[in-house]
């Protein structure tokens, strides 16, 4: 997210079902774990009607995939970001925005993570979180963490509790662009309304991607700015490094089988961490950025940042 990104007009954004459509009938196939697929080929791609993806949720409910678009700079208040749904073959769902930031009954600037809670989707954005109904689309609330100094709300995540967990990654950009770190590098626990700090991880970190692993019976938590991968126990005062992977670490996922595939921006890579160590899964991925995942169809959806683009992977 360290780069200028270039944003798209609503018109376009408008027009993005037909784009899509057509993007899709030249894939190779659709994300079906029963159909075959060359294992060096995404099985599904999604790269017209987006505008700086920055997230992509499952939602095994309703068989749809959700994709958070900034629309614009990551830090910029210009309520144009958007989010649209696609299905399970990635094919779009709606001849507009599902949520719309150009509506105005819906304010949304720049959405980056997403999680759900029955029918209730929350979505960072800069330093609000957003829930909206995903029956209709409609805003419900939005409980402002400026108060608290939040600085660039990144990933959320939600426990089996319905508390909301959303990462701070403490950066912010000079008018040159040059990344910087002038707040907490943290988590906020978010319970009914009422948000508070949970845990602070090292500044330099810029805690990012998080999700909950079952072995560890922690969150797992990927750092922006560093290689360290973090665990943390709710309740509990400080995050504990378990192992390194690479630097740049965005999104993260957790399989069945207890391993996690994180995305990394230092080498446009999806990495797999097991027993403390990381090991490469697949390059040459741009800009990865918040993952998403199909568990019952073994899919990877991988939004590529800079590139108006999401790719749909087999997990192998």
């Amino acid at each position: 997210m360290l780069l200028p990104v270039r944003p798209v007009t609503h018109r376009a954004a408008a027009a993005f079902a037909v784009l899509v459509g057509i993007s899709l009938s030249a894939c190779s196939g659709a994300p079906d774990a029963d159909q075959p697929a060359d294992p060096d080929a995404p099985v599904a791609v999604v790269d017209s009607g987006l505008a700086t993806p920055e997230s992509v949720l499952w939602d095994a409910d309703r068989d749809v995939w959700y994709v958070s678009n900034i629309n614009g700079q990551p830090t910029a208040k210009d309520d144009n970001g958007y989010i649209v749904r696609l299905g399970p073959d990635g094919a779009v769902l709606d001849s507009l925005p599902f949520i719309n930031g150009a509506d105005d009954d819906v304010t949304l600037h720049a959405p980056k993570g997403m999680a759900l809670v029955g029918d209730t989707l929350w979505v960072a954005d800069i330093d609000a979180v957003r829930a909206f109904n995903v029956v209709s689309g409609t805003e419900i609330v939005s409980v402002d963490l400026a108060p608290m100094q939040a600085t660039f709300l990144n990933d959320v995540a939600a426990g089996s509790d319905g508390t909301i967990y959303i990462t701070d990654s403490g950066i912010a950009f000079d008018a040159a662009g040059n990344v910087t770190h002038p707040g907490k590098s943290r988590v906020f626990a978010l319970r009914g309304r009422t948000a508070q700090e949970a845990v602070e991880l090292p500044r330099e970190s810029a805690a990012n991607g998080i999700a909950w692993h079952p072995t560890l019976d922690a969150w797992m938590i990927v750092g922006f700015n560093t290689a360290d991968i973090y665990a943390w126990v709710p309740g509990t005062s400080a995050a504990t490094v378990i192992g390194s992977g690479v630097a740049g670490g965005d999104g993260v996922v957790v399989l069945a089988d207890g391993r996690a595939v994180y995305s990394s921006w230092a080498d446009s890579s999806l990495n797999v961490f097991e027993g403390g160590a990381s090991t490469t899964l697949r390059k040459g991925l741009p800009a990865p950025a918040d993952l998403g995942y199909d568990p019952a169809r073994g899919i990877i959806a991988v939004p590529l940042f800079q590139l108006d683009r999401v790719e749909f992977w087999r997990v192998p």
